[in-house]
């Protein structure tokens, strides 16, 4: 087994490539039925897919060097919600452990819930057993602070030197990705378009997005938290986060901060204005384009409009600028889009945005293992992964807007291999 995960990591295919069917699955029942029976089921993927990490990571398949010594916050300050209403404390996808069910669970509960405590006291241990390193923008970019680093701030190093694992405090980021909702299709995330507007999901969803509410934000204060709408759709593509930012007055949370992510199609100056309330609230616009061309935009964001993406951008630009939020543009990267990579920045020049941030895409079960492997053009076996190191040579990617995130070690065994070419 050892042998095994090592040769695979060693040739860019890690364990977490055998869960990929398993992820698939469950991803496609969270999407379309959200029964009890189900949700069960569901709930029982993230345990396996847990013990997978524990296993690969106890065997040494993966770079610890990235994490020794080192600090993560999040487990101590991120909540996030998922439609099936399993609560984690990252990313799922990045910190699969879920810490309680929010159809069963009361939110406060499950922040302090037995596998909460024992996902932060794995981090004070500096094991990071829990966490997927291949897939972690911050351990692939080698970017977390360490123990030293993390102690300079007074709240970390209370945390850090009383090995403090149950909270008083609530947590300061929530990241809601209860409604996969979109108005677009794209091939990456799902094989149809998804939609909750009325009906018993709908409903089910709307249900889990009260109970966060009603515990963390339904009485005014001046606590600071970052509320960040959505990574699971659309902020409003989805009836539920629409409506939510549209009701939601900043002037009640003035140390409140908004993140929004959207793919930008109906983010017009009308939306603009329906959101009145919380334009002083809002600190980042995330806009997910995942291409340079309107030819290469039509495959990877299918049900988009090219047009009127670049319209609103036209638009909310210099909106941003003046209003002091930062604008970031995200780019999935695939074989589809790997060859737009450098032009992506150069739009991003011309949008006068804030970063332009690369990443790898994620299997969300709309492809087989097979089908995945050819999409990843950044596997070290793939027939186009030299003409992918090409790409990332370029100077261009050593742009102060450039963020690699997870294929900051690609970027660099690019530079080692190619830069005597420019």
């Amino acid at each position: 087994m050892r042998e095994l995960i090592d040769r695979r990591a060693g040739h860019g295919v890690s364990a977490t490539y055998a869960m990929r069917p398993f992820t698939a699955m469950a991803r496609l029942v969270e999407a379309r039925w959200a029964s009890p029976g189900v949700r069960q089921l569901v709930n029982v993927f993230y345990r396996i897919k847990s013990w997978e990490l524990l296993l690969r990571n106890l065997l040494g398949a993966r770079n610890r060097e990235l994490t020794e010594q080192r600090f993560c916050e999040k487990p101590f300050e991120h909540f996030e919600s998922t439609e099936t209403g399993s609560v984690h404390l990252c990313c799922s996808f990045w910190l699969p452990a879920a810490v309680g069910d929010l159809n069963s669970d009361s939110p406060r509960d499950i922040w302090n819930s037995e596998r909460a405590q024992d996902i932060r006291r794995d981090i004070l241990k500096g094991s990071f057993k829990y966490c997927d390193a291949e897939l972690c923008v911050r351990i692939r970019a080698n970017s977390l602070p360490t123990v030293a680093q993390a102690k300079q701030n007074p709240v970390h190093q209370r945390i850090i030197e009383n090995k403090i694992t149950r909270l008083d405090s609530q947590p300061t980021f929530f990241n809601l990705s209860h409604d996969r909702s979109c108005n677009l299709a794209c091939p990456s995330c799902r094989t149809r378009k998804i939609a909750f507007n009325e009906g018993s999901a709908y409903v089910r969803r709307k249900r889990i997005h009260d109970k966060v509410v009603g515990a963390f934000l339904d009485e005014a204060t001046n606590r600071a938290f970052t509320l960040q709408v959505t990574s699971s759709g659309d902020a409003f593509g989805s009836r539920i986060f629409r409506e939510f930012l549209q009701d939601l007055d900043g002037s009640k949370f003035p140390n409140m901060k908004v993140w929004l992510q959207t793919n930008g199609v109906l983010f017009t100056d009308k939306m603009w204005s329906r959101i009145g309330r919380i334009h002083g609230n809002i600190e980042y616009l995330y806009v997910s384009i995942d291409a340079a061309s309107e030819a290469t935009y039509n495959i990877t964001r299918r049900g988009g409009h090219w047009g009127q993406l670049l319209k609103n951008m036209e638009h909310l630009s210099p909106l941003c600028r003046q209003s002091g939020i930062k604008l970031q543009f995200h780019f999935v990267v695939q074989q589809a889009n790997y060859r737009e990579m450098a032009d992506f920045v150069e739009i991003g020049r011309r949008y006068q945005v804030d970063s332009v941030h690369f990443m790898k895409v994620v299997n969300w079960g709309t492809w087989t293992v097979a089908q995945f492997e050819e999409v990843g053009v950044w596997r070290p076996d793939h027939a186009e992964f030299a003409e992918f190191l090409r790409m990332l040579s370029r100077p261009i990617f050593d742009d102060t807007i450039v963020s690699l995130g997870n294929l900051t070690q690609e970027h660099a065994l690019a530079k080692r291999r190619y830069s005597m070419a420019h």
